[in-house]
């Protein structure tokens, strides 16, 4: 199946061209050369030439001073965008040792960052190819439409130099990147959302234990999938489709992938594991999850011994709950229709208690001594329990209430601590109104 591959291949292409550092600045440079060489075409028209006759302002008619100025944007812009690169890489060296390496890749794909490098890129290619018209023994025929062009985008560089260096270090502050994790993980939720509102009557999902099972062919982290096309194979053989793995998990080969409701032939395997895209990066715009692992990581750097900044892992608790509280609105099942209006690709996402020990689990673990995370945990699970919940996800919640309570009973010796979690866990069975309510810790300690 050639035209599935080519399909596959290009939005596997796609996918690393979108995430890279050097995709604005590589077509904004080009735009810019274009723009030289449109420049260049109407330099010296006779409507061109009659029009700067009869303007002044601005225009360089001398040979020698329009080299001269040229020389000079492109020194000058090449030492502004080296600066850059260098803050560039400075920032996400600080970005990985204070606060995790998985956001570094969120912070190369930055589009402000991207656009300010390829201004600067596009501006010196436009100088150095209209160096490269200049004839010194002519000066009738000075491009001085293009050195005021030049001119121009050598003043707005420095206004872009100044924005570059504000924006620089505000992504270097830990709550600049946790904002941008969370409004990112946000909209991802609310997009699911709305996908899964288009979804007239949302299936359950289908009894696949005498299913094909088709197993992984390659090693690698899943993350992404090409949904169109996967889709538009199902259709065309009248396929239906489950998924056995979850995004974000690493995927070995021989490990069964996915499930097809009837046997198929090779070709059709082998095009639709073609679909599945496996890398190392994750982004947080790509899944929730990944926003909400970054978040974690975060909170779980702050809690070190090295940085010890449990404000910061609090920050991210009570931005975790807002996100929670989003994603206990959705189901556990995930399914996109195809073409013809059917549900045919299905796959689970992971259920509330996993998604709360991938996410809370670190961070109760590591600040398993400091009571204002525990607190702070604790609150964030009882302003879910406010939430509108289905049964299992109230028994989850607890669950994890639990696993906190049990957590400050081994770890804070403190009395005054220990009344300060029971004083929260009351709240907590007040709101909850089960039947087995938690257990409060003992105030004194053996």
């Amino acid at each position: 199946m050639p035209v599935p591959r080519l399909l596959n291949s290009t939005f596997r292409l796609y996918q690393r061209i979108l995430h890279s550092l050097a995709l604005y600045p590589t077509l904004i440079a080009a735009g810019f050369v274009l723009l030289c060489l449109l420049s260049m075409s109407i330099e010296y028209q006779p409507w061109m030439m009659s029009l700067k006759d009869k303007i002044d302002v601005g225009l360089v008619r001398n040979a020698d001073n329009a080299r001269l100025i040229l020389g000079a944007l492109v020194g000058g812009i090449l030492s502004l965008m080296v600066f850059s690169f260098s803050m560039v890489m400075v920032v996400l060296n600080n970005a990985a040792a204070a606060l995790s390496p998985r956001v570094v890749p969120g912070l190369i794909s930055d589009r402000s960052h991207q656009k300010t490098l390829g201004f600067y890129l596009g501006t010196i290619l436009f100088s150095l190819l209209l160096i490269t018209t200049i004839e010194l023994d002519n000066s009738t025929h000075v491009p001085s439409l293009g050195v005021l062009m030049a001119l121009v985008m050598g003043v707005a560089c420095l206004g872009l130099f100044v924005h570059f260096i504000h924006s620089i270090s505000r992504s270097i502050q830990v709550e600049y990147i946790l904002n941008n994790l969370y409004h990112t993980t946000l909209a991802k939720l609310a997009s699911r959302e709305n996908k899964l509102a288009t979804v007239d009557n949302l299936p359950s999902w289908p009894d696949d234990q005498n299913w094909q099972e088709v197993c992984a062919q390659r090693n690698g982290y899943f993350k992404e999938l090409n949904v169109s096309t996967i889709n538009r194979i199902l259709c065309k053989h009248d396929l239906r489709m489950t998924v056995m793995i979850h995004r974000g998990f690493f995927v070995m080969s021989g490990r069964p992938l996915f499930k097809l409701d009837r046997e198929v032939d090779s070709n059709i395997t082998d095009a639709l594991l073609d679909c599945f895209d496996f890398f190392l990066e994750e982004y947080a715009h790509t899944h929730y999850l990944f926003g909400c692992t970054q978040m974690s990581e975060i909170a779980v750097k702050a809690l070190s011994p090295g940085i010890n900044d449990p404000g910061t892992a609090i920050t991210a608790i009570d931005l975790l709950s807002v996100l929670f509280s989003k994603r206990l609105a959705l189901p556990d099942l995930d399914v996109t229709l195809a073409d013809d209006g059917l549900p045919r690709l299905l796959h689970y996402e992971l259920s509330l208690d996993e998604l709360l020990q991938l996410v809370f689990g670190p961070i109760r673990h590591y600040g398993c001594s400091d009571v204002s995370v525990l607190l702070c945990l604790l609150q964030a699970f009882k302003n879910l329990l406010y939430q509108p919940l289905r049964a299992a996800q109230k028994t989850d919640l607890l669950r994890h209430v639990r696993s906190v309570q049990e957590t400050a009973d081994q770890h804070l010796s403190n009395s005054r601590d220990r009344q300060a979690i029971n004083q929260v866990l009351e709240r907590i069975n007040q709101t909850a109104a089960t039947q087995e309510p938690i257990a409060l810790i003992a105030i004194t300690c053996a």
